[in-house]
């Protein structure tokens, strides 16, 4: 076995060892544990009662009892006597519109599905939060392997120079390495910093996390194959969603609400009824019946009704033009992603098919130069220290796109889809 094999069989035990004495954190146990945030929760709330209130919307309003004593007499032979006066019991119904009761349970149709599109947001909001953060720790947890394994050649390398230098050979020499120490271990510092904010914002999402609890397990499909090509922008078919995305579905919903509520404003300006029936008996002790109808009349339109109309029909192209805005919004954000994803991916084919490669070649030929007595030991360490610093750079690399690809992916999410 050469030292390459033998360096990176070290590094692996190590890393599984540094794994093994952790508690594991999944990235589906971080999204399960996810839906129970604030944010989610409040949503669901308002969900909850946005649906109850659509039960009771278009019912006919509560009736009223009514009790009447008309002919009461203040003087005379009959002064304070009810039983010298005409009594009434009634009960009276107001009846609104028809499409009064129409336009409100359209109104709160559209509240229940606006609400529970701002689930369906804060929901995705979270997992796609949550995913980022987990990933970072994930790598991170890979970075700080290659940054050990980058001390350890350092530390080889300055042993060999200490030798060197006191064997008559240049005090630069020595230097050096000292020198790429510093750097290394500021590395590791920022390393360590980075990943106790992250810990921090994780935990803001899902809850405290153990202090020995790190981001491990399998990387899911959508970051492991290639993102989706982007869809044409061509019109659905007819009676096909035209905004099927979560992120573009709240504001569609807003416009739902507002055209509902200009639905409601018109429906303002047509009359109500209201019935009342009575029974009950006159001064001279007769039964008597009473049957009344009764009709509001909007009058005055052009200052009443009027202006409530003009004004649910702006707040309703305010709501298509804040629609238009975020689907503009998003169709350039998806493609930004997906040209910085096509970048990546690229940049990490070329580093990993073609400079990788020789890189271990060159390490390769370096080992068995030193093994022939033919190349000092500090050529075969610079070649492993050049191989694990390109190892590190196509790590950031695929940190970099697995971020862009779980972006994408959230970003076009449609609704009432579960992530594998």
């Amino acid at each position: 076995m050469n030292l390459t094999r033998l360096a990176a069989l070290t590094v692996g035990l190590g890393y599984l060892l540094v794994q093994g004495k952790a508690m594991a954190l999944s990235l589906d146990e971080a999204l399960a544990r996810a839906g129970q945030t604030p944010e989610v929760l409040s949503r669901q709330a308002d969900e909850a009662a946005a649906t109850a209130l659509a039960s009771a919307a278009g019912q006919l309003p509560d009736p009223r009892l009514t009790l009447s004593v008309d002919d009461f007499m203040l003087e005379g032979d009959q002064q304070y006597r009810l039983d010298g006066s005409k009594r009434m019991l009634g009960l009276m119904q107001a009846i609104p519109a028809a499409a009064k009761r129409d336009a409100e349970r359209r109104q709160m149709a559209a509240t229940r599905e606006s609400s529970t599109r701002a689930r369906e947001y804060a929901h995705l909001a979270a997992h796609r939060e949550v995913s980022l953060l987990w990933l970072r720790l994930h790598y991170l947890a890979r970075k700080e392997t290659l940054l050990h394994a980058q001390a350890e050649e350092n530390q080889r390398r300055q042993k060999v120079t200490l030798a060197l230098l006191a064997g008559g050979g240049d005090a630069n020499m020595a230097l050096e390495p000292l020198l790429d120490r510093q750097t290394l271990d500021d590395a590791i510092d920022l390393l360590t910093r980075d990943r106790q904010i992250l810990r921090a914002r994780l935990a803001q999402w899902i809850g405290p996390l153990a202090p020995d609890e790190t981001a491990s397990g399998p990387l899911p499909a959508w970051i492991q194959d290639a993102p989706p090509p982007s869809p044409d922008d061509a019109a659905p078919p007819p009676g096909e969603d035209p905004d099927p995305e979560t992120e573009l579905r709240p504001s569609r919903a807003r416009i739902a609400m507002a055209e509902a509520q200009w639905e409601r404003a018109r429906a303002d300006a047509h009359p109500d009824w209201s019935v009342e029936l009575g029974l009950g008996r006159d001064a001279m002790g007769q039964a008597m019946a009473m049957a009344k109808i009764g009709l509001s009349l909007p009058l005055f339109p052009a200052d009443r009704q009027a202006p409530r109309i003009a004004a649910a029909r702006a707040r309703l192209l305010a709501a298509e033009a804040e629609h238009a805005m975020r689907k503009a919004a998003f169709t350039r954000q998806r493609e930004e992603l997906l040209a910085e994803e096509a970048a990546l991916t690229a940049r990490l084919r070329r580093l990993t098919q073609e400079t990788l490669p020789l890189l271990a070649r060159r390490t390769t030929l370096a080992e068995a130069a030193f093994s022939a007595g033919k190349s000092p030991a500090t050529a075969l360490i610079a070649a492993r220290e050049k191989q694990l610093a390109a190892q590190l750079r196509a790590l950031d690399l695929e940190t970099e796109r697995a971020a862009a690809r779980a972006r994408l992916h959230f970003l076009q999410q449609r609704s009432g889809a579960h992530h594998e």
